[in-house]
């Protein structure tokens, strides 16, 4: 099973969320949407009118938060927002993506992916970089070689195609003893 994962890189963490705030500012009339979802992760309402999304939430607000058992990415939002980052901040940490966004450093990234290997999360990652045209290169020149170093991503491939790295057969439709008249 492949599990899609996105990522921003920077040098540092708080680079890396400022790419991811960046490329929010892209899109700014899905930001109320966001916030609104946000809101409903923890239990609160919440929208561009009623809060200072670049500012941490008023603990009066925060009192009445709580991670909603039905979604399992509330748990970080709640977290996030308890840390005291602002509602940006949090939205920028990816916090309502389907998929796992880590905004850090080539080794908070390669530390998040060998954690998902190594528990067996996963087989491997549908990787998607962030927009800016240097993702995949980033990706490739930078955290490769720290996946390669732990042992956990190859240095050559076996064969010449995925199918055969991925060790599946050559088999295209129905076997002959499947074929029922």
């Amino acid at each position: 099973m492949f599990a899609g994962f996105m990522f921003s890189l920077g040098a540092t963490e708080e680079e890396a969320l400022e790419r991811r705030k960046q490329l929010m500012s892209f899109n700014p009339e899905e930001i109320p949407n966001r916030v609104s979802y946000l809101g409903s992760m923890i239990g609160i309402p919440l929208s561009v009118n009623s809060v200072d999304i670049d500012k941490p939430l008023e603990p009066n607000l925060l009192r009445n938060a709580y991670a909603n058992p039905m979604d399992p990415r509330s748990a970080r939002a709640l977290k996030l927002l308890l840390e005291g980052l602002t509602i940006r901040e949090v939205l920028a940490h990816g916090v309502i993506n389907y998929h796992p966004v880590v905004a850090g450093t080539p080794v908070q990234v390669a530390d998040f992916l060998e954690e998902w290997f190594l528990a067996d999360a996963c087989d491997g990652f549908s990787v998607v970089p962030d927009i800016s045209f240097d993702g995949v290169a980033d990706f490739v020149n930078m955290v490769v070689p720290i996946l390669q170093e732990r042992g956990l991503f190859h240095r050559e491939y076996e064969g010449k195609t995925l199918r055969e790295n991925m060790g599946v057969p050559y088999e295209y439709g129905m076997r002959e003893n499947e074929i029922t008249r």
